[in-house]
């Protein structure tokens, strides 16, 4: 659960418990003016809370072409995701949540799929996680990179850290909740069109074992943004 830089690579153990509320540290960052968007117009939908408790991997596929969208200040700013990750809980050694552990940091990726899961990369790149199937199953899945709206460079939100920072999530979101009335949404199009979608092993968790090998990366074939090896 990298970017392309080293992540904590923590292991421990621990009693599965219920989830506390999530603790936020931080203050959320004003978005980039120039990927204001209007949903409406896009004809974007929000999905409904039993899009995110489905298999990690399915939603890992299904939030390709979808939005990635924020309200700040009465109006929306947005980004085509293009590229994602999958992590799997406790038995995959590249998750937070690897053999149960369980911290004041990690505790929002317990929560009921649908809620978002921030955590921060050598102090300064945040990365959003979409958090996937029931309650204290500890899946989710990373958002690696974005599409901005037309004209704008391909590449500006290629990566976790860029499209998160293009944005203003920071960690002091993680645990708010997507499905809710909350200003961090996920929007997909009504008649979304299919677009090719690749698979191949995840970035940056060479320490992960087996793990490592393992296709859980997605991203959309013709995208320029994807952020790395296609």
């Amino acid at each position: 659960m990298q970017e392309s830089v080293q992540k904590e690579n923590s292991r421990g153990g621990g009693k599965r418990v219920r989830p506390r509320a999530p603790i936020r540290h931080g203050v959320s960052r004003p978005p980039d003016p120039r990927l204001r968007i209007e949903p409406e117009a896009l004809g974007l939908l929000e999905p409904p809370r039993s899009f995110y408790r489905r298999e990690t991997i399915s939603v890992a596929k299904d939030l390709l072409g979808s939005w990635l969208a924020r309200r700040f200040r009465g109006k929306w700013y947005g980004a085509r995701i293009v590229e994602t990750e999958a992590y799997l809980g406790i038995g995959d050694a590249a998750a937070h949540t690897w053999n149960g552990r369980r911290t004041a940091r990690v505790e929002p990726m317990y929560a009921d799929g649908g809620h978002l899961y921030v955590f921060l990369v050598y102090g300064m790149h945040h990365c959003a996680n979409v958090v996937t199937r029931e309650e204290g199953t500890g899946q989710a899945v990373l958002l690696r990179a974005g599409e901005p709206p037309g004209g704008l460079p391909a590449r500006l939100l290629s990566g976790p850290g860029k499209l998160c920072a293009g944005l203003g999530i920071t960690v002091a979101d993680s645990g708010r909740d997507l499905a809710g009335a909350g200003p961090i949404r996920i929007f997909r199009r009504r008649r979304a069109r299919r677009s090719r979608i690749i698979a191949s092993p995840r970035i940056g968790v060479d320490y992960a074992g087996d793990a490592a090998a393992w296709p859980l990366r997605f991203f959309i074939s013709d995208s320029d943004a994807v952020s790395g090896k296609r």
